[in-house]
């Protein structure tokens, strides 16, 4: 997604109608609606926090990236010790059905947790880009907007610090990434991490899937689960 194609993510956040529908939860329809928009429409309810399970899948993957500051980190510890929710993407990538729609997605979360201060409290959202080639800290910086207040959960966007180490990302999430070049965003497959905070991964999302509804559904069972609330 391009800097300059805010509108078009304003109209995204704006259009979407649903969180993920999970790996673990409900299936919805796919069927497009707006195709100018490119959002997915799910015509099913999801399943109410804490009346369904989620088994982890895999353990969530370390490696060291910097942020928009120019600082290095270790995405272990990144995470610290909230619910995490993990979007690969690309900030030039202009399919409105990849990077834009998970984007606008962690828009919608962000804006749920800013008006709910238990979940805000247990929240992070996290934007890593495997467009090494394009995506600078210079770049990064301007890509996450400011929180409106100070109860919005902490949105981080980062970039590994080298091919080898995104590499190594890349293929411990299982995320598919084409050949990175200078001239154009890489292809890719959507996907997008719930990750508890024990750092196991609890759902992964793919466009078929990725319903901010469930998705928020999703954060507040792991909640749930946390309290000893299970189903």
């Amino acid at each position: 997604m391009r800097i300059a194609t805010r509108a078009a993510l304003a109209l995204l956040v704006a259009g979407l109608l649903a969180p993920a529908a999970s790996a673990h939860g409900p299936r919805g329809s796919s069927n497009s609606t707006g195709a100018d928009l490119g959002y997915p429409r799910f015509d099913y309810q999801p399943p109410a926090p804490g009346t369904y399970a989620l088994p982890a899948v895999k353990a969530a993957a370390d490696g060291q990236v910097v942020d928009a500051t120019s600082t290095r980190r270790r995405l272990h510890d990144l995470m610290g010790d909230r619910i995490v929710v993990l979007s690969f993407i690309s900030t030039r990538c202009s399919d409105a059905q990849g990077c834009p729609l998970a984007t606008a997605v962690l828009h919608q979360l962000r804006a749920a947790a800013a008006s709910d201060p238990a979940l805000a409290r247990r929240l992070r959202l996290v934007t890593l880009s495997f467009d090494l080639a394009h995506d600078t800290p210079t770049v990064l910086a301007r890509f996450v907007p400011p929180a409106r207040n100070g109860r919005a959960s902490p949105w981080t966007a980062v970039v590994p610090t080298s091919e080898g180490e995104l590499s190594s990302i890349l293929a411990a999430y299982g995320q598919p990434v084409g050949p990175r070049v200078v001239e154009a965003p890489p292809t890719h497959l959507l996907r997008v991490y719930l990750i508890d905070r024990q750092r196991e991964i609890r759902n992964v999302y793919g466009l078929d899937f990725l319903d901010p509804r469930l998705l928020l559904n999703d954060v507040r069972t792991l909640i749930l689960e946390e309290q000893g609330r299970r189903p």
